[in-house]
């Protein structure tokens, strides 16, 4: 699909070229008459100005190119440069916004033919160099977060994991072994693990010329395609770029992708959008008169994507269920309260707090599907992290499916499983 649009692109050019070179030479301009009398010599003749006004000619194609400025507003529920224009964005920090805010529901709005319908989506964002380089990432911990995803998601066939960075998985493929490279195609092609975006990159946006970003779009798919064989990428998920273009919507878009999943907002923003459930919406270019650039976009409503700011609006809440930073972690709650370990004795107490969670984060959307990430940056390293993390929430997930007066049914997903999940609602 990409190559398709950057071919459409240049044929569209090469034809306008070619319209321009078949326009008919004009004739050249008429010698002006000779006059009746010759001047002496020495003296200029002083000529007539001209009796017609001189016919101004726009350029091949400039009215049909411009014919948006002159036609009617697209009509849309909101324009988001009237909206930040609206918003005082003042600079408070702490608050709600970082340590949590109370959000009420009524326990009797999910029924039997209702249910609430949880996505939990593993994930680990894995930056192509910050801190270290990216050969130095690679070798202390993507090359690690692979292996033991493709390992972890053939033990369960339940399991669920999304990638985003070409990059680093073509450094990986070029040092798999052969059985390694047959289990990530395994796991792909069932998928157990999907591929998001396909970039090579997790790509800026903000301040990123369109061509890069196309250019490493197209780097990542072509990866794609000559190793993995026709998948076609169908969602976006940028949960770390330090703000969102249009460009990129309508990018996406012309790769024939149908969602994207996005982050890094400003809190106004948020809060404006949660506000009128407005947090999912179909994302249309402001030139875009006939919808034909639209993408259905989803906003993760809090302040990070980590765990602590994913599961719902209590972070203080949210960290005790990041397995990761269990008793013997080197990573703990900056609350205070710990994970544990879900044993038969708790369980009913743990899956009870987690889905009050799950049940206040999604009075901020309009379904009853909800999204929940399970991931941070450079996660999971090691097969023990991975069977923390994914059997204590089976086990949770187990036990809430069973219980049929909460009207529960969670999972495990992919980006693309929660699209999906949301459209089966709408």
């Amino acid at each position: 699909d990409l190559e398709k649009t950057i071919k459409g692109l240049d044929e569209s050019m090469k034809d306008e070229d070619k319209k321009r070179k078949q326009r008919p030479i004009p004739p050249p301009p008429t010698p002006p008459a000779q006059p009746d009398h010759i001047e002496p010599e020495g003296k200029i003749p002083v000529e007539k100005p001209p009796t017609k006004p001189v016919e101004k000619k726009e350029p091949v194609g400039a009215s049909s190119r411009c014919e948006w400025r002159e036609s009617s507003p697209s009509k849309t529920t909101f324009e988001i440069r009237q909206l930040y224009e609206s918003l005082p964005f003042n600079d408070e920090d702490g608050g709600v916004w970082k340590q949590g805010f109370d959000i009420e529901y009524k326990p009797t709005q999910w029924s039997s033919n209702d249910k609430l319908k949880v996505i939990l989506m593993p994930h680990s964002h894995c930056d192509p160099g910050w801190l270290h380089t990216f050969e130095g990432y690679f070798n202390q911990a993507t090359k690690q977060i692979i292996d033991t995803v493709i390992t972890i998601l053939d033990t369960n066939k339940k399991y669920k994991f999304i990638w985003a960075e070409m990059s680093f998985l073509s450094l990986w493929w070029d040092s798999a072994s052969l059985d390694q490279r047959r289990l990530l195609k395994k796991v792909v092609h069932n998928k157990q693990l999907e591929i998001v975006t396909g970039g090579w990159v997790m790509n800026d946006e903000a301040n990123t010329h369109y061509y890069a970003m196309l250019d490493q779009l197209i780097e990542g798919h072509q990866f794609i395609e000559n190793t993995l064989g026709n998948i076609t990428v169908q969602s976006g998920w940028a949960n770390d770029p330090f703000g969102y273009s249009p460009t990129m919507a309508y990018l996406l878009h012309g790769t024939g992708m149908q969602y994207m999943a996005i982050q890094r907002v400003h809190y106004h923003i948020k809060k404006a959008l949660a506000k009128e459930k407005r947090l999912e919406f179909v994302w249309q270019q402001t030139w875009d008169r006939d919808a034909s650039t639209r993408i259905f976009t989803h906003v993760l409503p809090f302040y990070s994507y980590d765990v602590p700011h994913t599961c719902g609006p209590d972070p203080k809440v949210c960290c005790q269920f990041d397995f990761k930073r269990a008793a013997r972690s080197t990573v703990n709650c900056p609350w205070g309260i710990d994970p544990v370990q879900i044993t038969d004795e708790n369980v009913r107490e743990r899956a009870e707090t987690l889905l009050d969670q799950y049940r206040k984060k999604s009075q901020l959307y309009k379904t009853n599907v909800v999204f929940v990430q399970l991931g941070d940056d450079f996660r999971y390293t090691t097969m023990d992290e991975a069977k923390n993390q994914f059997e204590n929430y089976d086990r949770l997930f187990t036990y809430m499916n069973k219980q049929s007066d909460w009207n529960v049914d969670a999972q495990f997903g992919t980006l693309s499983d929660y699209f999906e999940k949301l459209l089966q609602q709408t």
